[in-house]
């Protein structure tokens, strides 16, 4: 992402409608997962970048340790400024980490241009107990790509199989895998199809689409968004901006030798 994007997110993901939704559903899952394990977890954010997920987690009583890491100064000094546990590392490094935990979150790191899928994945695998939770979320369907994902670094999007077979080599049992954000889908396509028409512009533009629109919108995008959550339980989404992806550590240690070292 560049420096740009780090300001900007650090100040618009605590109200902006897409960081919210995205929250809501985070937080919603594990709360589901302390219920089932009748006590707190302990968390490991994966890229945490400056920390706006780490906050919202410190606060739940779901959560009896937080921490993460990222690879960005800028997104590393906005966490530490709030006062977040968080390391200097990138999600490759997770492999020699020393500590396990019962969740990984990683929310849209795979997407990075600096980041190698594979790698990536199998180090946040290693980095669960057995019958550990990763809770991964990234971009989807190539045909969206767009300015944005050029401004955040993202260097590619996921289509479903895909990320099952990420998971699968990396010894991970996918619990449930799908499309969110599928209702305003066909206006993050139009867009993407109206800049591919467009003359590629001399410089960025200076705004961010991380900023979020008019209040009273933004508010409509949030309630829009846990509304589709409510439907998707029963109808599954045919697509989405982005894809959220549960899969599991196998409970049993013999497993263990199905994750690289």
């Amino acid at each position: 992402m560049q420096d740009a994007e780090y300001h900007v997110l650090a100040e618009q993901e605590g109200r902006h409608w897409w960081y919210r939704s995205l929250r809501q559903r985070v937080l919603a899952r594990l709360r589901r997962e302390a219920r089932d394990r009748g006590r707190p977890l302990s968390v490991f954010d994966a890229g945490c970048g400056t920390g706006g997920l780490l906050q919202a987690l410190a606060r739940e009583t779901a959560v009896a340790d937080c921490r993460g890491c990222d690879a960005s100064p800028v997104a590393l000094r906005y966490c530490r400024h709030r006062g977040l546990p968080v390391s200097d590392a990138s999600v490759h490094d997770l492999v020699s980490w020393p500590e396990r935990f019962d969740v990984v979150l990683s929310m849209d790191v795979l997407y990075h241009q600096d980041v190698d899928p594979p790698r990536a994945m199998a180090a946040m695998a290693r980095l669960l107990h057995p019958g550990g939770l990763l809770l991964l979320n990234v971009a989807a369907m190539p045909c969206l790509t767009r300015r944005h994902d050029r401004r955040v670094l993202g260097a590619r999007r996921f289509r479903p199989d895909e990320l099952r077979r990420l998971a699968a080599s990396s010894g991970l049992a996918v619990e449930s895998l799908g499309y969110w954000n599928s209702w305003l889908m066909p206006l993050v396509w139009l867009q993407a199809r109206l800049e591919r028409n467009e003359p590629e512009p001399a410089a960025e533009p200076a705004d961010s689409a991380v900023q979020p629109p008019a209040a009273m919108i933004n508010r409509l995008l949030i309630v829009l968004l846990n509304l589709e959550g409510q439907v998707s339980r029963l109808l599954p989404l045919p697509w989405g901006s982005s894809l959220l992806l549960q899969a599991r550590r196998p409970a049993d240690h013999q497993d263990n030798r199905r994750f690289p070292a």
